[in-house]
């Protein structure tokens, strides 16, 4: 008789326990947010990618690549010649995946980091952030879009101005169709 009781007591506590932190957990999802009046700005990445693999800034980077190139081939130094041509593919690649879909542009950020202080100024916003990045917003969360404030910083042309109209108007290619292995899989008819 004892063992049962027990048995009934921790049951009892077990469920009071379950109800309590239910109970809980419920009003603390019920209760509305205490966001009030933030101002996130958002940049379309591929934009931002774009309007920087087409700068002078990038054309001249690309241009010492090759100028390295060319010097290790002269130089008949095969190692630098593979490690310099393997880029050519990645930057490729990483170009289409930016340019075309939602992939990080962190390595582009990180060239006009000393002047996101000021672009948050101007749009009067506390934080600047990929838009692709967003996972959940707050009715009262502002979103600011600061795209053409970052892609100015790369003195586009008039033609890249246009591609990145054009492609602020479309939504990401899904990460997989343009990778390697999206020609395998689609062969494989796996979709």
């Amino acid at each position: 008789m004892i063992k049962i009781q027990k048995v009934l007591v921790l049951f009892a506590l077990a469920l009071v326990t379950v109800v309590f932190f239910n109970t809980v957990e419920a009003k603390q999802t019920q209760e509305p947010s205490s966001v009030t009046g933030v101002r996130v700005g958002v940049y379309n990445s591929r934009a931002v990618a774009m309007s920087y693999y087409r700068s002078e800034q990038f054309n001249a980077q690309l241009s010492a690549l090759f100028a390295k190139l060319e010097k290790a081939k002269e130089d008949g130094d095969k190692k630098t010649v593979e490690e310099l041509e393997s880029l050519g593919p990645a930057l490729q690649e990483l170009l289409h995946k930016q340019g075309f879909g939602d992939w990080p542009v962190s390595n582009i950020v990180k060239l006009i980091s000393d002047k996101l202080p000021e672009i948050a100024k101007q749009a009067d916003v506390g934080v600047i952030i990929n838009k692709w990045a967003i996972t959940f917003q707050e009715p009262a969360v502002e979103l600011v879009d600061v795209t053409h404030l970052l892609v100015n910083l790369f003195n586009p042309s008039e033609e890249t101005m246009k591609i990145v109209t054009e492609i602020m108007k479309t939504n990401p290619v899904p990460e997989f169709s343009i990778s390697k292995e999206y020609k395998v899989f689609t062969e494989l008819k796996f979709q």
